[in-house]
């Protein structure tokens, strides 16, 4: 496949060979037969099914990325994600290892990895795709649609793979538990955020749990018993106001919360049926899919059956509707024929600060986040945008246009703490028109307010500058620890992501040092005004943490050799004697102790000039130099220099002379005054 921007699309499917289409997507047979396929779990025509179990073998070869035994986990968690369903009977069982690196019909499903080549040694070109998943299943007699073979490629050879969310391989994981969706029989879906949905980003793993249409969807078609029976079913015809057939309309199912949960395709005929439903009341309507190729959901994210689906008609109203257990309910829908007026075919993702072709991700409790759509002809004035569903407060509404001259309409909204969590749509409406992002947003559970506190990474109090070096607390801010080995410093690291926001609007993804699951150490993005400032920091994992800070232009904060902002300073002692510079340290670590303490400076002889060189941060913004001051053991004076030290990113520089009053002392304190503020208290020894 290719990409699109930096997501990817997943998966082709090659059906050799697959029922008439009733939930969800599902894939057909082929480009002129609409039957569906799945597997028979009870009565199988293939070695590949033992005792209801679908078996799978593993290439010990595994990705030359990781450990074998780190794949094969990764690998048995995707499939126990799907097996984990309570509606469904589908299990799996992992059989013999096999060296097998072809695709044919072999009866095996392999799983394995090409390094050295994209093309497999039975013609399988995987060129520009993370996966490829090849399926074989009758093409007619009784068995029509039942599969009886499958393998799935894992492209090595132009793509790292990782375990941990990294930002710059795929997810062993999250691929493969969409694969795992197209071999048992799933078509990508319209809904956005579903692990179904054909695209995802290189670090991401939301994909590795499953989504409600993906829940409903593997529980339609391998039902545990009762389901049926306890699930409803909303059936009827997509036709416009002449009667003529409607194929390829999405037909999405909202439940009272404003979360999209399931929905369908019309068939050519324009009938579709949605099976599965939990009893209850919902909202359904029908929408057109997009136009072009590269758009949130089109015709080319499906097989070639659906390349003729209609799209010259205008998104539904909406209807209400209920399900019962074991009930069908009728509900024929009529459009309106003629192309829309407007369209959004791209998602605002304030992580990324760019419009993306995939689902953008909010928390509950996440406050001033900013949201958006883009595509043609989209209203540009007024208060157009909306968010299915309760718990969002849209703040202010505002206009712009996209680096590709698409018109954006986009939102700056409050998320409550209590708003249910799910797969939100993003409306817009001009007039009686609309177009319907359809799981456009995918709304997760908070972690309590504020969710993450960040403070000088110098002295640990709320006392921040702008492009100083701060330090972000909080739960779930990484998948695991990594530390920056670049510099310019990444944006991104082990999957995390700093955006901060300040109070002119203004955004900017944060250079990154270091994140853990509890702590991330970023430098405060250059351009960020001073004054109140947001921050949402997104995981690899795809959880949002969000907290606030008062951004000044000047915090002094002196680091220390401790890293706890107390004792001894992060400093040298230069000395220049005799017109040789030397530099000489201050701190040394006692293993005992475990811990730095104090080298006695020695002044030496008069003829000897010795500058303290302190390492600092949030002082580089100081309006002059006689606005700024040192006080060591009692002398006060003004540096002879304060600004950015210039080899490290964020890092502050202050140089001070040693005056020889402090010939003697021993341990004294050590404080900076910039701009009326001081910094903390830190220690040096003077021999």
């Amino acid at each position: 496949m290719k990409y699109l921007a930096r997501f990817i699309l997943l998966i082709v499917i090659f059906s050799f060979a697959g029922h008439k289409t009733e939930s969800y997507v599902r894939s057909p047979l082929s480009s002129s037969n609409g039957t569906t396929i799945s597997w028979n779990l009870t009565a199988p025509m293939t070695n590949e099914v033992v005792n209801g179990r679908i078996v799978y073998n593993l290439n010990p070869a595994g990705s030359d990325n990781l450990p074998f035994s780190q794949v094969a986990q990764a690998i048995a968690a995707s499939f126990q994600a799907w097996e984990d369903v309570p509606t469904s009977a589908l299990a799996f069982s992992r059989g013999p290892d096999t060296t097998s690196t072809t695709t044919g019909n072999d009866n095996k499903l392999q799983l394995f990895w090409l390094e050295n080549s994209t093309t497999t040694p039975d013609g399988l070109n995987v060129a520009g795709a993370l996966a490829i998943s090849r399926l074989t299943s009758f093409a007619s007699g009784p068995r029509t649609g039942e599969i009886i073979d499958a393998s799935l490629t894992f492209n090595g050879n132009q793509f790292q793979w990782a375990v941990d969310g990294r930002n710059n391989a795929a997810d062993i994981a999250e691929i493969t538990t969409h694969e795992i969706g197209h071999i048992i029989g799933l078509n990508h879906t319209p809904i956005g955020g579903a692990t179904m949905f054909p695209r995802t980003g290189v670090g991401r793993i939301r994909g590795r749990t499953l989504e409600p249409d993906d829940q409903i969807a593997v529980s339609v078609v391998y039902p545990a018993p009762g389901f049926d029976s306890s699930t409803g079913t909303i059936r009827g015809r997509v036709a416009d106001n002449t009667g003529a057939a409607i194929f390829g309309a999405h037909v999405a199912v909202v439940d009272g919360n404003g979360n999209v949960i399931t929905g369908a395709l019309s068939q050519p005929d324009g009938g579709y049926s949605v099976q599965g439903l939990p009893p209850g009341n919902y909202t359904v309507y029908a929408e057109p899919l997009d136009t072009v190729n590269g758009a949130f959901f089109s015709r080319f994210d499906l097989q070639s059956f659906f390349s003729n689906v209609t799209v010259d008609f205008q998104t539904s109203g909406d209807f209400q509707v209920s399900a019962g257990a074991g009930a069908t309910t009728a509900l024929d829908i009529t459009v309106t024929r003629g192309a829309s007026p407007f369209d959004a075919w791209i998602v605002y993702d304030a992580a990324n600060g760019a419009f993306l072709n995939v689902a953008t991700m909010a928390a509950q409790g996440q406050n001033n986040l900013t949201i958006g759509v883009a595509g043609p002809g989209l209203p540009q004035s007024g208060t157009p945008l909306a968010v299915s569903g309760p718990g969002v407060t849209i703040l202010r509404t505002h206009f712009r246009t996209t680096n590709s001259g698409l018109p954006a309409v986009m939102a700056d909204i409050n998320i409550s703490p209590g708003a249910p969590t799910g797969l939100r749509n993003i409306i817009v409406s001009n007039g009686s028109k609309r177009t319907i992002v359809t799981g456009a947003i995918e709304l997760v559970a908070g972690s309590g307010s504020p969710p993450v506190t960040t403070v000088s990474a110098a002295r640990f109090t709320n006392n921040v500058a702008a492009e100083s070096i701060v330090s972000a607390f909080g739960n779930s801010l990484a998948v695991a620890p990594a530390a920056a080995t670049s510099n310019p410093l990444p944006t991104s690291l082990g999957g995390t992501q700093v955006r901060l926001r300040d109070s002119s609007g203004n955004e900017r993804l944060a250079p990154l040092f270091f994140v853990s699951p509890t702590q991330v150490n970023y430098q405060i993005a250059p351009g960020i005004l001073i004054g109140n400032t947001s921050v949402t920091i997104t995981s690899g994992d795809g959880a949002v943490s969000t907290g606030s800070m008062l951004v000044e232009s000047v915090a002094p904060g002196v680091f220390t050799m401790n890293a706890n902002g107390q004792g001894v300073a992060a400093a040298a002692a230069l000395r220049f004697r005799n017109g040789v510079q030397t530099f000489e340290p201050v701190a040394a670590f006692n293993s005992s102790q475990n811990q730095f303490v104090p080298v006695p400076i020695d002044l030496g002889p008069a003829t000897d000039q010795v500058f303290l060189v302190l390492f600092c941060t949030g002082v580089r913004f100081r309006s002059s130099l006689p606005a700024t001051g040192y006080n060591v053991g009692g002398v006060t004076g003004t540096p002879l220099f304060v600004g950015a030290q210039g080899g490290f990113i964020g890092l502050d520089q202050v140089n001070i002379p040693l005056s020889r009053e402090l010939i003697g002392r021993g341990s004294v304190n050590v404080v900076l005054t910039v701009e009326g503020k001081t910094s903390n208290t830190v220690t040096v020894n003077i021999k």
